[in-house]
């Protein structure tokens, strides 16, 4: 089987791709794992800069039931600071949305196929569970894992880290918070983050050093529990339910990692989105990263660029945001630096928003 184009993966970043691909005339196959809609271990976070690519797109996120979020609120303990966002942001579940965007990838042509498990990754061809396919171009947009044959060598990056996720059904009580605000509950070794995908669903995302983990007994319950611990979160998930039976959970995730194209790398493909970079889920931004990474590959694919040239342009684009959010994931975990930190922004709320600003993505237009 020959295609021009192949992307796997049918995320936000590979469905995006061949959406922009696709609209170009270009032949496009996209190969996705999971049968049907399912979630993914994010904080279903849309920044502005995400939303701008969407729109780029025709994707209307409002009409999809995204959630307005217009407020951070930083809670440590019992103190608690909150502040407006610069920009106005929303929460939207991963599996709405990248469904919308396989929809429209397969409205403008790109043909998908799902429930397909890639194998392995050589040059020019990807063999899968439903057999080898070649093309003249591929697209890795496989996520935070990696394939045998495109394996991403982190070892200069930390992965000592593990990322949960639960969504919530709101009980009484929590449905009578307000909507507008993301919500980051810092602790010991980590931090959850809470925000609503829609009117009564909330998300938990969970990002726990590895060791504080086994710490408090390796597995979710026991996580649950020191949670819960929190005086924030168990006010605000006291009458909630969970609504998957166990979390999402994903290790060794090697954030701050920014893919440098490799000569001898036998692969020879675009990265898209968290094959390309992974930055620090605090700051918000990792899904406009990935959509501003599958609109640069469509590019540099529609005008005959090579993968290495297209690494070379896009690692500009995002490192300065990914160093800013790795130097504040330092920071939120160092207790010194954390208990002054939180003492400023009390005094300067209007921190938090400045912050929040300096992690953004910065503008393109490639015009």
């Amino acid at each position: 089987m020959v295609s021009d184009v192949l992307i796997l993966g049918g995320g936000l970043a590979g469905g995006a791709a061949a959406t922009l691909l696709a609209r170009q005339g270009v032949r496009v196959r996209v190969i996705e794992r999971e049968a049907g809609p399912h979630h993914k271990v994010c904080g279903e976070f849309l920044s502005m800069e995400a939303q701008h690519e969407l729109d780029l797109m025709g994707i209307d996120v409002e009409r999809l039931g995204a959630i307005p979020v217009d407020r951070l609120r930083v809670i440590r303990g019992q103190r608690i600071v909150e502040t407006r966002l610069p920009f106005m942001a929303c929460g939207i579940g991963r599996d709405v949305l990248d469904e919308a965007l396989l929809h429209a990838a397969k409205v403008a042509g790109a043909v998908v196929e799902r429930g397909v498990k890639v194998i392995e990754l050589r040059r020019g061809e990807a063999r899968t569970s439903a057999g080898d396919v070649r093309a003249d171009t591929i697209l890795l947009a496989t996520g935070k894992h990696n394939i045998r044959g495109a394996s991403r060598n982190p070892s200069r990056w930390r992965d000592d880290y593990v990322g949960l996720k639960m969504h919530w059904r709101l009980g009484a009580s929590g449905r009578r918070e307000p909507d507008g605000a993301i919500e980051m509950v810092l602790f010991d070794g980590g931090y959850a983050g809470l925000q609503r995908v829609t009117p009564d669903t909330l998300n938990l995302c969970v990002l726990i050093q590895a060791r504080r983990l086994e710490e408090i007994g390796g597995d979710w319950d026991s996580l649950l529990t020191a949670l819960m611990s929190e005086p924030h979160l168990a006010r605000r998930l006291g009458d909630a339910q969970p609504l998957f039976p166990r979390p999402l959970a994903v290790a060794g995730l090697p954030y701050g990692y920014v893919h440098g194209h490799d000569h001898s790398d036998s692969a020879d493909a675009f990265r898209l989105g968290d094959q390309a970079a992974l930055t620090a889920p605090l700051t918000g931004d990792g899904m406009a990263a990935a959509l501003r990474s599958a609109r640069l590959a469509a590019l540099c694919v529609t005008g005959g660029v090579s993968p290495h040239v297209y690494h070379d342009r896009l690692r500009p684009m995002i490192s300065c945001q990914i160093r800013r959010a790795m130097h504040l994931q330092r920071a939120t975990e160092a207790p010194r630096s954390l208990t002054a930190g939180l003492a400023l922004m009390r005094i300067w709320p209007g921190l938090l928003g400045r912050m929040a600003a300096a992690t953004r993505l910065p503008a393109w237009n490639p015009l």
